[in-house]
């Protein structure tokens, strides 16, 4: 397949990505191997299932450990392939150890991980609960992590193995809200969504605030499309799910889905 008729379906920044895919997907169909990809994120995904759809003897497996997990693995294989159970290379820890006195968070487990050197596709999705808190790891790392997690902020832990079945995925939900804005940049909804000035919202942009489809995203006049998943540090995360028309003042109505 040419690279230059599927690299224009999409954004810039998403061309390094688009093209490694493309690379494994014509070793696969070339040479009939199996190729397992790192965890990848929801956006990824699309992009895997896109170019894959595309070539008539490949078919993919995906999964990050439960239904509707974020983070997933991803395997490229031969449309003749059956999926083996330990496909994925998928390992699953409970995090043992509590401190009264400091509330740790998702940021502080993420910091954590990648503190011992462990790159962030080399782990899924961080499961916390206010009893249970887990982690998503790659087999291949496994007992590397097992070894040099030992502490999450002033916080000492310990890692215990736990088969897949006793993963507490989050109950994720979303909030319906609609906002009105005079455009489509990600500053102008971000600044509306969370009554901030566009001053501030403009500031923390140029600092690194804000993800689009997962990616640090640092111009101001970025264009949002249906579809997009926006974080911004601090205040959470939200999904751009429809337009809906133009209000009497001329302002553009938007539906969008915050996470709760």
């Amino acid at each position: 397949m040419q690279k230059e008729h599927i690299l224009h379906h999409y954004r810039k920044e998403e061309v390094p990505f688009v093209e490694k895919v493309i690379d494994w997907a014509n070793k696969a169909s070339i040479t009939h191997q199996t190729i397992r990809t790192d965890f990848i994120d929801p956006r990824q995904l699309i992009i895997i299932q896109s170019i894959i759809n595309g070539y008539m003897d490949l078919k993919l497996f995906y999964d990050g450990g439960y239904v509707d997990a974020e983070r997933v693995r991803v395997l490229i294989a031969p449309d003749y392939y059956i999926q083996q159970a330990d496909d994925m290379g998928l390992a699953f820890f409970r995090v043992k150890g509590e401190n009264k006195f400091e509330a740790l968070q998702h940021r502080d487990y993420l910091g954590a991980l990648l503190n011992i050197g462990l790159k962030r596709e080399k782990f899924g999705d961080i499961l916390l609960s206010d009893s249970n808190n887990q982690l998503i790891i790659a087999e291949e790392v496994a007992d590397y992590v097992e070894m040099k997690f030992s502490k999450i902020g002033h916080t000492k832990v310990q890692l215990e193995r736990i088969n897949q079945d006793l993963l507490c995925p989050p109950d994720q939900r979303l909030e319906q809200v609609i906002v009105t804005t005079t455009s489509l940049r990600v500053d102008a909804i971000v600044s509306q969504l969370y009554h901030q000035s566009r001053a501030k919202v403009v500031e923390w942009i140029k600092r690194g605030y804000l993800k689009v489809n997962w990616q640090v995203i640092e111009r101001i006049d970025y264009t949002l499309k249906k579809g997009d998943v926006v974080s911004f540090r601090g205040f959470g995360r939200f999904t751009f799910l429809d337009e809906e028309g133009i209000t009497k003042k001329e302002r553009i109505r938007l539906k969008i889905g915050k996470l709760l």
